[in-house]
Formats: C-alpha cells, sequence, structure tokens
C-alpha cells in the first residue's frame, strides 16, 4: 500500500493516432494525490480527476491546444513517486490510461497554462511499480 504521492507528471499523446504531445506539469493536490493512490492501491479509475494549475511543456509542431470545454481524447502515462506505508521507500510508478481531456479555466489566456483540468471516462490500462526507491528522509 502506498500513503504519498510526489512529482507528479502526465506525458500526453493523441488518442486517435498515438502521437506524443507533450508532459503535463501540476501540483498534488489532496484530491489528484487521492486519485492516484485509488489507482495504484485498488486498481480503481475514479469517475473524474481535476488538474488545477496545470502547465503544458509541447514537444509536437502539430499539438493544437484544446478550447476552453472542448473535449478530446487523449493516452497518457502518469508518472510519479509514491511512498510505500510501511517500509517509507519513494518508489517510482507509471500508470497508462485514456481518458478524455477538458479545459475548464484559463485565465491568464497563455495557450499552455490552464487554471483547470478535468479528465473523465477513464480507462486504467496499466500500473507499473518500477524496481528501484529511495529511504524517505523528512
Amino acid at each position: 500500500m502506498f500513503d504519498r504521492v510526489a512529482a507528479p507528471r502526465i506525458d500526453i499523446y493523441d488518442g486517435i493516432t498515438n502521437e506524443y504531445y507533450g508532459r503535463s506539469i501540476f501540483p498534488v493536490t489532496s484530491e489528484i494525490e487521492d486519485n492516484l493512490l485509488q489507482i495504484v492501491n485498488y486498481e480503481g479509475a475514479p469517475r473524474a480527476m481535476l488538474f488545477q494549475d496545470d502547465t503544458f511543456l509541447p514537444a509536437s509542431a502539430s499539438y493544437v491546444p484544446p478550447g476552453l470545454f472542448e473535449k478530446v481524447r487523449r493516452n497518457g502515462i502518469v508518472r510519479a513517486t509514491f511512498r510505500d506505508a510501511n517500509s517509507q521507500l519513494w518508489v517510482p510508478v507509471e500508470i497508462h490510461m485514456n481518458f478524455d481531456s477538458q479545459v475548464r479555466g484559463n485565465l491568464l489566456g497563455d495557450q499552455y497554462h490552464f487554471d483547470s483540468v478535468v479528465y473523465t471516462d477513464i480507462d486504467v490500462q496499466d500500473v507499473k511499480v518500477l524496481p528501484q526507491g529511495a529511504k524517505d528522509t523528512t
């Protein structure tokens, strides 16, 4: 069982062509941490995931930022470190999933920074716990 999540990021791919679009980075809110722990500990996908203060780092010239409230199908690999509740070791984990992504807020008008993005229709394809870890020193 894992009890904490740190340094999450999501590599985003087109939901149809699987072309790599770039990386999404965001702070760990309690809601996102609970969602990720649910997926890894209980193999259950949440109904929705709300990401706040999301920054997208594009890697593809063909990427077109979605408009507000435009729903687009994406594939993604969530990469984060999860803390084992017993050993206190931080372990890298990958979550492979498909989802609908929808930008809900963009007050700054920056095409690569979003106040909030919601993922729905989440389909977890695989969870991979990678075989390395580091002792928590906090």
